[in-house]
């Protein structure tokens, strides 16, 4: 692909991302959200390696490892994508296989929050857990 029409699609993206951002920061809606929750949430046009949402609204699937408050979490992203490595964790849910990946962790604001998807079973969190304690 010719690296100018390359650079003009991301450049695109990242502007798409910024006319977002305002109105996800000024959003008053209020979500109630738990740890072991999956939601689509407004992940963003990142950097370089970092993962990145799809569509319109920048979206992933992300796990809810951590509630700090009624505003703010951390987040795993979740991917269809199997990739086999330290940081990553591969689960089953309603017969698909996804790949959760430690290693994109982030806080996010419960903002970024789109639709709830459903809850990542108790013993699958269980372990992510101890691969988050085993990593930090």
């Amino acid at each position: 692909m010719n690296k100018n029409f390359e650079k003009q699609k991301i450049l695109r993206w990242f502007t798409d991302w910024a006319g977002l951002k305002p109105k996800l920061h000024f959003s008053e809606r209020e979500l109630y959200f738990k740890e072991r929750q999956i939601w689509w949430t407004s992940i963003g046009q990142n950097i370089g390696s970092e993962q990145n949402g799809k569509r319109g609204n920048f979206e992933r699937t992300v796990l809810v490892f951590k509630k700090f408050n009624k505003d703010t979490f951390l987040g795993m992203p979740i991917s269809t994508k199997i990739k086999i490595g330290a940081h990553r964790y591969v689960f089953s849910s309603k017969g698909k296989e996804f790949c959760l990946n430690l290693s994109q962790m982030r806080v996010m604001s419960s903002k970024r929050l789109l639709r709830l998807v459903g809850n990542i079973s108790s013993p699958d969190y269980q372990k992510i857990v101890q691969m988050f304690r085993d990593m930090v």
